[in-house]
């Protein structure tokens, strides 16, 4: 019996060993997440809108997992999309299935601006209301929560308006169209040229009427216009294509200010003029006009611009006297020319 303690002993000295370790090792780590459950946060921006005959849902990728670490390894989204019942359904459960996947990398089928993705749904049937959610997913497949919902009652979209016309004025655009029967209203879109139009339309809610001054334009640049109709289906608003597309060229009409501080002086070579510059930032330069006594109209001295505020009249006799004017040129197009300045006179004799 006594050659058995000791082996006993032994035996036991391993168990203690390891339950020593596991005493220590407790609160020291904690156990780690399983990977299933590190999911993509919801998306809560979800958005949609009826563009050109067309659903467009738009949301803000989610930046976190929804036990708050980094999201860094999202690859996409999948569209839910599920018929709306009627009120004799109202607290049935939602029948959403997947009918897309928006896969980020690979650019198709979507696109991104300022940071939000946009996609495009076209297999609609009218009269009848439609409701969406997004789900983001990781790298390993796992799908986060679901996004908010966005409902639409789709109809069949209103044509466009007939032929666009427009009057380019300073400063602004006006447009008019003829009258499409039925529709709720229109949306007007601005594009520079060669590009396409923007999302959203120049108006934030649609124009009743059938004509619009654009003020948001810049003389001088070539912007290019369509409009479309707008038709109210519930509470949506339907959206139709494209009319043909216009363009026009704001231009800037208004002259400047005459110049004012106008002053001669007789010098040995001829007569001195200055002036004060004047204020508007767009003046490209100045004409010097002279009238002699004994003509009846003012002669314009310079084929180019004085682009300063001096200048020196040497065509000039002695004891000749002669009015002087000048006017001020802006850098528009058209390059609008100011009314004369107040008239100086100016007798050309040099005291010796």
């Amino acid at each position: 019996m006594r050659s058995q303690a000791p082996k006993r002993g032994i035996c036991l000295l391993p168990w203690f060993i390891s339950l020593f370790s596991l005493w220590l090792g407790c609160g020291v780590k904690e156990s780690p997440i399983p990977f299933d459950l590190i999911v993509p946060e919801a998306v809560r921006d979800l958005g949609a809108l009826v563009r050109e005959g067309r659903v467009v849902l738009h949301w803000s990728p989610p930046r976190e997992n929804t036990d708050g670490s980094d999201l860094v390894d999202l690859v996409g989204f999948k569209v839910l999309r599920g018929p709306v019942e009627g009120e004799e359904c109202r607290g049935c459960p939602e029948r959403l299935i997947p009918i897309a996947e928006v896969a980020l990398g690979s650019g198709e089928g979507h696109w991104i601006e300022a940071g939000r993705v946009f996609w495009v749904d076209r297999g609609l049937r009218a009269g009848r209301r439609y409701r969406y959610r997004v789900v983001a997913f990781n790298r390993r497949g796992h799908l986060g929560q679901q996004s908010n919902a966005v409902e639409v009652q789709w109809d069949i979209p209103p044509p466009p308006p007939g032929a666009v016309r427009a009057a380019a004025g300073d400063g602004t655009v006006e447009l008019m169209w003829p009258p499409v029967e039925g529709v709720a209203g229109y949306n007007l879109y601005r594009g520079q040229k060669e590009e396409g139009f923007p999302l959203n339309p120049v108006n934030p809610e649609p124009i009743e009427n059938t004509h619009y001054r654009d003020t948001g334009v810049v003389n001088d640049r070539e912007y290019r216009y369509t409009v479309r109709s707008v038709s109210r289906a519930g509470e949506s608003l339907i959206e139709g294509r494209d009319s043909a597309t216009i363009s026009a060229a704001p231009v800037d009409l208004v002259a400047p200010s005459p110049p004012t501080g106008l002053v001669g002086f007789p010098l040995p070579g001829g007569v001195e003029l200055s002036w004060h510059a004047n204020p508007e930032p767009d003046i490209l330069g100045y004409y010097v006009y002279r009238r002699r006594v004994f003509e009846p109209e003012f002669d314009r001295l310079t084929d180019e611009m004085v682009r300063d505020t001096v200048y020196v009249d040497r065509d000039v006799q002695r004891e000749e006297e002669c009015d002087y004017a000048v006017t001020a040129i802006d850098s528009s197009r058209h390059q609008n020319e100011s009314a004369f300045s107040e008239l100086v006179r100016v007798r050309h004799s040099i005291i010796r």
